[in-house]
């Protein structure tokens, strides 16, 4: 079948859309809930950041594996079986009983994403012509954007409505009715297609790498809590270790004209390479910096999840109007317009930190030009990263150049939650006592200061510390409020410091990046499965 007579293309291209806001807003709509999430489960602060990250992490491992799985055995088949997954196992994340069952469910539904996920664009070459490609991936990227901006204020709609009871488990089980519609009009309308060269599996390389992420992640998150046994640094020390295994057996691969997982060959191009780990700790700090901010506005200043998401809507509208500039700035300025969106961002994020902990009550309005700017800064830097960084990557490469960028930036967004979360748990119990100090007062002040230490950094905040048992009850709660609201807006100042040092270290980076961007405009839509060989798709 000829691309140009499959008539239902663009039902077809709505239905993967679909598909693809589901998991786009999956992760923007958890943040706002994780508060909700951890005092109505009981959650620790280290299985709440295993929520954010273990979707990241699993999204990102399985990621060219997905894509490579959908041109050998069908996209439409394994696009349907992601679907499903992605389906059942947000069913299984809003009746979770426990904080385990939750983040099990959390990391299985990113690997179910990864599976629908790089259909989506594959899918979109197969069907659609070249005259109409730049159209149906215009509308692609402009979901991405969509998820962003209605991301937290759906979270905090839902949760503030507490639609039939359901709290912050409505953020999942909202997936249910949509992905179940989405997967009959995808049986019906979406057409099979495959590679006709599809790449080999390079399971090896997804071993490696998976064990080489967990080295690395795991011991940052679980540590602090289990007060750094000796094996969470050996883990550490694994980590890299493994990384250069999985270096070595992709060079071993490709030296045998076999697709390894990553291709070594594509950071042969500086540009690549720097754009590369621009987009690494930009995530990095991006991910870490929403978790940590979230928490400081609802758990220590009472904002209400609603106005937690709201106040990102500046952010967001930043964030797109910036990004169309950027994209005829690049073509003049070329990397220099990274260099000021990353000061730019840089400067609002530690704004509205210090916003937050000057002044707790004009906190809302005080934070959204702040937020607007770290938005503009944003806009200023995701679109020129990944136009110079991929700008003299040839058209074969395009596909691994675009899955490999995609893939880091994932895992970098789960490394940054994981070493962000270090600094700011750690700091909590020390801020919390100065804090306290600084405010609580009386006979009772002394006695009732472990457990104000303790109830702020409870590892199971449904439980009632030990030092809080025949502790007398202080009638006047507002300088315990206080207290709380200095602690986590203080500490919060401190990690932003870490943020902003990182965006400073992306400008320094962005150096490198060529001058002028006139050969580096921004590409229309390339496939993310790691497809290094052809673009070639036929119809089923």
């Amino acid at each position: 079948m000829d691309q140009s007579s499959y008539s239902r293309r663009w039902l077809a291209l709505t239905v993967l859309l679909v598909a693809s806001f589901m998991d786009l807003l999956d992760t923007t709509i958890v943040n706002v809930a994780l508060p909700a999430i951890r005092s109505d489960i009981g959650a620790s602060y280290t299985e709440v950041q295993w929520v954010a990250a273990g979707y990241t992490l699993a999204f990102a491992v399985g990621l060219i594996t997905g894509g490579r799985l959908g041109d050998r055995y069908g996209r439409k088949r394994i696009f349907l079986l992601g679907m499903a997954g992605f389906t059942a196992f947000s069913t299984l994340c809003g009746v979770a009983p426990n904080p385990e069952t939750l983040v099990a469910a959390r990391v299985l539904q990113g690997l179910s994403a990864a599976m629908m996920v790089p259909q989506v664009l594959s899918t979109l070459f197969a069907i659609f012509p070249p005259k109409e490609r730049t159209a149906a991936g215009g509308l692609f990227g402009g979901i991405g954007g969509l998820a962003a901006l209605v991301g937290p204020l759906l979270s905090g709609l839902l949760i503030d409505g507490d639609l039939f009871g359901l709290g912050w488990r409505a953020i999942f089980l909202v997936n249910v009715p949509v992905g179940v519609v989405a997967m009959i009009a995808a049986i019906v309308i979406v057409p099979e297609t495959r590679s006709p060269n599809p790449l080999r599996l390079d399971l090896p390389g997804v071993a490696l790498l998976s064990a080489a992420m967990f080295a690395i992640v795991f011991p940052l998150v679980q540590g602090r809590e289990l007060d750094w046994p000796v094996w969470t640094f050996v883990l550490m020390a694994v980590g890299p270790v493994l990384v250069g295994v999985f270096v070595w057996h992709a060079r071993r691969r490709e030296a045998r004209d076999q697709a390894p997982l990553v291709p070594m060959k594509l950071f042969k191009d500086r540009h690549f390479a720097i754009g590369l780990s621009m987009g690494a700790v930009f995530f990095a700090a991006m991910s870490a910096f929403f978790l940590t901010f979230t928490l400081a506005l609802q758990i220590g200043l009472g904002f209400t999840p609603w106005r937690a998401g709201l106040i990102t809507l500046p952010f967001s509208v930043g964030c797109g109007i910036a990004i169309g500039v950027a994209s005829k700035l690049v073509e003049r300025f070329g990397g220099r317009v990274a260099t000021v969106g990353a000061v730019v961002m840089a400067a609002g994020a530690v704004g509205a930190s210090y916003t937050l902990a000057g002044d707790f009550d004009a906190g809302f309005w005080a934070l959204m030009p702040w937020m607007l700017l770290g938005g503009v800064g944003m806009g200023g830097i995701i679109g020129p990263i990944f136009a110079l960084a991929t700008a003299g990557v040839g058209g074969q490469e395009a596909g691994a150049a675009s899955g490999t960028m995609n893939a880091v930036n994932q895992l970098g967004g789960a490394i940054g939650v994981a070493v962000l979360g270090v600094l700011y748990f750690g700091m909590l119990p020390g801020q919390a006592a100065t804090s306290y100090d600084a405010v609580v007062t009386g006979p009772a002040a002394a006695q009732a200061k472990a457990c104000f230490v303790d109830r702020v950094t409870a590892k199971d905040p449904l439980q009632l510390p030990a030092s809080c048992i025949g502790v007398p009850q202080i009638r006047d709660t507002s300088p315990i409020r206080t207290a709380t609201a200095d602690t986590f807006t203080a500490t919060l100042v401190h990690t932003c410091w870490y943020v902003a040092g990182a965006l400073v270290l992306v400008a320094v980076l962005s150096l490198w990046l060529p001058r002028r961007g006139a050969n580096a405009t921004q590409p229309g839509p390339v496939r993310s499965d790691g497809d290094t060989k052809d673009f070639a798709t036929t119809l089923a």
